[in-house]
């Protein structure tokens, strides 16, 4: 297959974008020199402004730690459903590991669970795998640059039982490559949980619930984390839970 570029903000979602690049080309005659190899555009919060949406939420069990990515993996493995919000908001229609609902993908239950008990929504509605960009020719057979989670790729079926979670009935998925040079702390996580495991992928579904936008805020995440069947929130280096943690 030739390569193909799909621009992730193709909706209305998309008019301001369109709109500055009208402007760059009436006021210099040119196309920018811009490669759009992220969508990570959106608000950040800082250390500071998540711990005090904590404390003025007053919840009692979170605990900051010094590599969230090996904890939070950890918890994967043990079948955790994780709310993870860090850095930058992607802009457009997808969650692309900034503003993420992350679980086990091998776990072939795992669909069924996060659609019943997280995001109420129907039964058929799929997951994507987020997938370290430099294992992606192990798991699919047309390998492809896909950062925005909007190509779909037949999966080797020698591999099909590693993110079984997320493979659609035709064998095929729609993965995130995952660059370590875009989203370092995202492509940490899943070579944390690929030094577990031995999968370098993670189930990777949009941080909201049914007909709700994606959560933007730290005071959206909380809200949303209390309000589902959620077992863990990470917010920067910060781990909520709600049951006592244990060290």
């Amino acid at each position: 297959m030739d390569d193909v570029f799909v621009q992730p903000l193709s909706s209305d979602a998309g008019t301001s974008l369109g709109a500055a690049l009208q402007v760059y080309v009436d006021l210099y005659g040119k196309r920018p020199g811009f490669v759009m190899d992220h969508v990570y555009l959106g608000p950040e919060f800082s250390g500071g402004e998540i711990e005090k949406a904590i404390k003025k939420a007053e919840i009692s069990y979170y605990k900051k730690y010094k590599n969230i990515e090996r904890v939070t993996a950890h918890l994967l493995t043990k079948g955790h459903i994780i709310g993870w919000f860090q850095g930058r908001m992607e802009a457009g229609p997808r969650a692309l590991g900034n503003r993420s609902i992350l679980a086990n993908p091998s776990v072939l239950k795992m669909k069924d669970i996060i659609n019943n008990r997280v995001k109420n929504r129907e039964p058929w509605r799929p997951f994507a795998p987020s997938l370290l960009e430099e294992e992606a020719s192990g798991y699919l057979l047309d390998v492809r640059e896909s950062p925005f989670m909007i190509l779909e790729s037949e999966v080797r079926t020698n591999k099909i039982k590693d993110i079984v979670a997320t493979v659609h009935v035709d064998g095929t998925v729609r993965p995130q490559t995952v660059s370590h040079k875009t989203n370092s702390r995202y492509w940490n996580l899943i070579n944390e949980f690929k030094k577990i495991t031995g999968i370098p992928a993670v189930l990777n579904t949009s941080f909201n619930l049914a007909g709700e936008p994606i959560v933007c805020k730290p005071t959206e995440a909380i809200s949303t984390f209390f309000r589902s069947g959620l077992d863990d929130l990470v917010m920067g280096d910060y781990l909520i839970s709600k049951t006592p943690l244990r060290d």
